[in-house]
């Protein structure tokens, strides 16, 4: 093994928790080293509603991670998600004077702090700001304004809040599991940072995560986030779906979704509807199945449709929908959600080039290893490990060490 960074991340999802340890190699990409998952318990909408049984959750997961990457872990990143997260839309402006001039650093700064300090309620906190697009002299669509001479600047910019107490309850629950919280990203954010391409945002694309009781989704153009939000509809309730039409067990039900679901009844035969209302227990032919899962799935897609709302925004994505999360993986998923918006879609669960992805399980694994991308890329942006160790700044926070080498070696992450 090399002697490169190592990064962890923990991914509270609605039916796992996924935990990665990865190793930055010295081209700068990323190396799984272990992985440990564990199912969810404490946990629902993004927020530990157990303290005590979402902590030992953790532990769990994080033990079995110590035990797969032979490490120590003292902390790590996570995910936020869940219904609390709001969308907004700031703009701000500042005067560049006494005269035109051309455009400094300070000036973008000043702006984008002043979007950061919109009013927003008093529970809510700002967790990303992301311009959009700047104007100079009311000339629009500005992606990089420094240089350009003018006398105003303005800003649009996407911020992302979430709600402080669950932010709160979420940092109470990883420190009474016994670990060090070293930062948090957007669920959603993560997602795409490790699916989607830059050529894909800069295209215009969709991401659609389609997960146990939550859809999450993300609108990219020109390089970065336009919209996102989340549905709270997702696979397990399809499951429940399943269940309740056939009249079985939830575990029953899931496992004939995994193994034989299907979204679309046009790609099976059909049978009559009666036998679901006439049947004590009605067989789970594919027709079946599909007629039950077809009206779940084809609700959670046009919801998200109706929750971005702007159509002509959509119509100009030209490198479509990306379709990802457990609930994307039922055959006919990919054709309804063409016929709903009327664009190219493809399913993608990992990136296209990681290496040790081949010792990862089944499972969503793309949200965690986004965090690590995160994680890596904010640590390459602020220095060597050896100058922002000594300084002080969050990369010098302990995040393990080797049990593998003689003197233990320091895991950093992001803050």
């Amino acid at each position: 093994m090399s002697q490169g960074r190592l990064i962890v991340a923990c991914d509270f999802g609605t039916t796992a928790f996924r935990a990665l340890v990865t190793e930055t190699t010295a081209n700068g990409d990323l190396e799984i080293v272990g992985c440990a998952q564990e199912k969810t318990e404490g946990f629902m909408d993004g927020d530990f509603v157990d303290l005590g049984a979402g902590a030992r959750c953790i532990a769990r997961c994080i033990r079995e991670l110590e035990s797969d990457s032979d490490i120590y872990v003292s902390g790590f990143t996570y995910n936020i998600a869940g219904s609390h997260l709001h969308s907004v839309r700031a703009t701000a402006q500042v005067s560049i004077g006494p005269g035109p001039r051309p455009i400094r650093q300070s000036d973008v700064d000043e702006v984008i702090k002043l979007a950061r300090s919109m009013a927003i309620p008093f529970d809510q906190k700002i967790l990303t700001v992301t311009p959009v697009e700047y104007s100079v002299d009311r000339v629009r669509g500005i992606v990089d304004p420094l240089g350009r001479v003018g006398s105003l600047l303005e800003i649009q910019a996407h911020l992302i809040t979430g709600s402080r107490s669950v932010l709160n309850n979420i940092e109470n629950a990883v420190e009474t599991a016994k670990y060090k919280p070293l930062g948090e990203e957007v669920d959603v954010m993560a997602a795409s940072m490790a699916l989607l391409e830059s050529q894909e945002k800069e295209q215009g694309t969709m991401l659609i995560d389609i997960g146990g009781d939550v859809t999450n989704w993300a609108v990219y153009r020109k390089g970065v986030i336009l919209a996102n939000g989340a549905i709270p509809w997702g696979g397990n309730h399809m499951t429940a779906d399943l269940a309740h039409g056939l009249r079985i067990s939830r575990e029953e039900a899931e496992s004939i979704k995994r193994q034989r679901g299907v979204v679309m009844r046009t790609l099976v035969p059909e049978v009559p509807l009666s036998a679901l209302f006439e049947e004590e227990r009605p067989e789970g032919t594919k027709g079946l199945i599909a007629a039950i899962l077809e009206p779940r799935m084809e609700e959670i897609l046009t919801l998200v449709k109706k929750d971005f709302g702007d159509i002509r925004e959509l119509s100009s994505l030209g490198a479509g929908i990306v379709l990802t999360g457990g609930g994307s993986r039922c055959r006919g998923t990919k054709g309804l959600c063409e016929e709903i918006f009327d664009l190219q879609v493809r399913k993608k669960y990992l990136p296209r080039k990681l290496a040790g992805m081949d010792q990862l399980p089944e499972g969503q694994w793309a949200t965690v290893i986004g965090l690590c991308r995160w994680s890596a890329r904010d640590a390459g942006q602020s220095g060597s490990l050896e100058e922002v160790g000594q300084g002080g700044g969050f990369l010098g926070k302990l995040r393990g060490m080797f049990r593998k080498t003689e003197k233990p070696k320091e895991m950093v992450a992001k803050n």
